[in-house]
């Protein structure tokens, strides 16, 4: 009789096993540690770990470490707890009370949202949000009004597939005129006015930006590629405003208190620091490259903001002001 475990199997016990392990660990688990115990390659260590992120999205949290290594960990509890509420749920609790016309029962119904979402981890909380929202609008409860370039889905959901497995990509776009390949280490995508592909381009050594709807011939190609370990999207986006790169500046702004209740629930950018003036007019400092981005977002709120410093970026704004009074 052959007792052999089929491989499959064999993968899944691995997954359960790693689980445990990222449930028993205080200091958390890097990939090193995931290579050592099962004996693998790093490869196979960052796919074991994707596995298992994408099972528990809500209950892996990074732990702070005296190396540079990154380290993860369960959060408290999670494998006796492993009853998740995703966006579906509250989609159909909100679609449930606006079945009724009893006030009292909508209110309880809101209650009982408030009360399962204190449950939810608060950093998947943006997340969940953005899941409601495209569930409501497939159901045609809700519509994105605003001007911007669409992405083929087709090609979207390939870009997942080949960051999920980590493997290399290769596609057509058109550079300074000319129809280039490009070979590319997919790391990530930036949802701005447009989609934008960031990734590590080997032929240049160095991270690139494409525009997602100007790739074509899109190809996952059968070759893997290790990650930066040290890259992470949300810092490489710190230094800049949309997607323009530029060395950072420091850059205050001040609101007229008329705007304050828009400006308060306002995101500018991920370092924006707000308070509240004596004169009650809102103060925003951020720190942050994309002058160019940032005029045209303050241009947005017209006579109800100024530059407070520095006196460089005002000098900046002036003349892009002016341009644009020229050109018309």
């Amino acid at each position: 009789m052959n007792t052999r475990v089929p491989s499959r199997l064999r993968k899944a016990e691995e997954i359960i096993e790693l689980a445990m392990m990222f449930q028993n660990s205080f200091c958390g688990l890097c990939i090193s540690d995931i290579q050592e115990h099962f004996e693998c390659s790093r490869r196979s260590a960052e796919r074991m770990k994707t596995v298992l992120f994408d099972m528990f999205p809500d209950k892996i949290e990074e732990v702070e470490s005296s190396d540079k290594k990154k380290h993860w960990r369960f959060i408290k509890g999670t494998m006796n707890t492993l009853i998740n509420f995703n966006a579906d749920d509250f989609a159909n609790l909100e679609y449930l009370k606006g079945l009724s016309n009893d006030e009292n029962k909508k209110k309880q119904v809101d209650e009982l949202i408030a009360k399962i979402k204190a449950l939810t981890p608060q950093k998947n909380a943006l997340a969940l949000e953005t899941d409601i929202d495209a569930i409501l609008e497939s159901e045609g409860f809700a519509i994105r009004q605003y001007s911007g370039v669409n992405a083929d889905k087709k090609v979207m959901e390939t870009l997942r597939m080949a960051m999920l497995s980590f493997k290399k990509i290769q596609f057509s776009y058109i550079v300074k005129e000319k129809q280039k390949t490009i070979t590319l280490n997919p790391y990530g995508v930036i949802i701005a006015d447009k989609y934008y592909l960031v990734g590590y381009n080997d032929y240049v050594s160095d991270l690139r930006l494409y525009k997602i709807d100007k790739i074509n011939d899109l190809t996952v190609l059968d070759e893997y590629f290790d990650k930066d370990e040290k890259f992470s999207l949300s810092e490489y986006l710190n230094n800049s405003f949309s997607i323009y790169q530029e060395t950072p500046i420091d850059i205050t702004l001040e609101f007229d208190k008329t705007l304050a209740e828009d400006v308060l629930n306002y995101h500018f950018h991920p370092t924006q620091k707000v308070k509240k003036l004596k004169n009650e007019n809102i103060q925003v400092s951020i720190k942050s490259g994309g002058t160019f981005a940032i005029c045209q977002e303050l241009f947005k709120w017209g006579t109800m903001v100024k530059i407070k410093k520095p006196s460089s970026f005002k000098a900046y704004y002036k003349q892009y002001l002016l341009d644009v009074l020229n050109n018309l």
